[in-house]
């Protein structure tokens, strides 16, 4: 018939069917792993063959998620509240479909705007007065936005911060990561959210409370930012090691001597300051990954041994932030030849 509906899969934000009916707040839906070549037009046109017409005002109904470059991400919004499943069929094999609510839609205008801006984010993560106020909260719902992050942290730490001040990672197809990072306003409140932000139960899905679960928070400072123009083209290999809280008046060859007395295997070692505590941190080079991995053990048991707070920095594997070119026509970050041993965040 005419009003049936046909049956939903269980969406990427693994929704009970029943408990709330998607397809009665459905207000829109969701296309993902499209052509990052489709325009517009090329949209329409598969919808219009799978026998779905948008009217004429179709171009203010859809929205594609592009980068900062301009080039498509493979996600387009279709505003719509028809359930309409079956166009999918007609895009390339491996095209998903997702029907969204309200929030939904809303979460993904946000995520469009973000992931545009998310370079000047980056760079304002990276000012040298926000080093030590900047904590990493992990395993955060897909579903969240930056207005909801604040308020979790409003409601159980008691600190307020800017809804501009939140950042999140996103992975590959402009999918928004379960990572994001606080500019706490203070170093004293960052610590103060580390030390609550611990297996925090928070709703899976803010807008709907206890409906659909809940979900752990943890906090830490497992992600620090550094931006100067000496560092831009440091890292040349991928054995270097980072390490910060050394005294402000340090020199290299001081450090490299305090490593070899410490019998670390380092070539080089590069001094950059860090203004907001008055101290040194220095990145230091090694032969080989297996080398690195070796020095940042012994980092981590002399951090132990110096007796230095768990929530102070002073160890960290430095990466170089995946940077796209509009030369390129395949980005590094996206060639899995270019993967290394340690591709994703580790907590030492």
């Amino acid at each position: 018939p005419a009003g049936a509906l046909a049956p939903v899969a269980p969406s990427a934000y693994r929704e009970a069917r029943d408990q709330v009916s998607l397809s009665e707040r459905q207000e829109a839906f969701l296309l993902e792993r499209l052509p990052r070549e489709w325009t517009e037009e090329d949209i329409h046109g598969r919808l219009r063959e799978a026998g779905f017409d948008l009217g004429t005002e179709w171009r203010s109904r859809m929205l594609i998620m592009r980068s900062r470059l301009g080039v498509s991400l493979g996600r387009a919004l279709v505003a719509s509240p028809a359930h309409v499943p079956h166009v999918a069929q007609q895009c390339p094999q491996g095209t998903t479909y997702r029907p969204m609510d309200r929030y939904d839609v809303e979460n993904f205008v946000e995520q469009c705007e973000r992931f545009v801006n998310l370079s000047d984010d980056l760079r304002r993560l990276a000012r040298p007065e926000y080093f030590q106020r900047v904590i990493t909260i992990s395993e955060v719902p897909s579903t969240y936005g930056r207005r909801d992050v604040a308020h979790v942290i409003k409601e159980r730490c008691g600190v307020t911060v800017d809804p501009r001040d939140i950042v999140f990672r996103f992975k590959r197809w402009g999918r928004q990561g379960d990572t994001c990072y606080v500019i706490c306003p203070t170093e004293r409140e960052a610590d103060h959210c580390v030390s609550l932000i611990q297996e925090l139960a928070v709703p899976k899905k803010a807008a709907y409370g206890a409906l659909f679960g809940a979900t752990f928070l943890w906090s830490s400072r497992a992600t620090l930012f550094l931006g100067h123009p000496d560092l831009d083209f440091l890292l040349d290999s991928k054995n270097w090691v980072f390490t910060t809280g050394w005294q402000e008046d340090m020199t290299a060859d001081e450090f490299m001597g305090v490593l070899q007395q410490l019998k670390f295997s380092a070539s080089r070692a590069i001094r950059h300051p860090i203004p907001s505590d008055n101290s040194s941190a220095f990145f230091f080079e090694c032969d080989s990954m297996d080398r690195a991995k070796r020095a940042m053990m012994r980092l981590r048991r002399l951090k132990w041994r110096w007796r230095i707070k768990k929530e102070t920095p002073f160890l960290a594997y430095p990466r170089r932030i995946d940077v796209h070119r509009g030369c390129e026509k395949r980005y590094e970050d996206e060639d899995s030849c270019e993967d290394s041993d340690l591709d994703e965040p580790v907590h030492y």
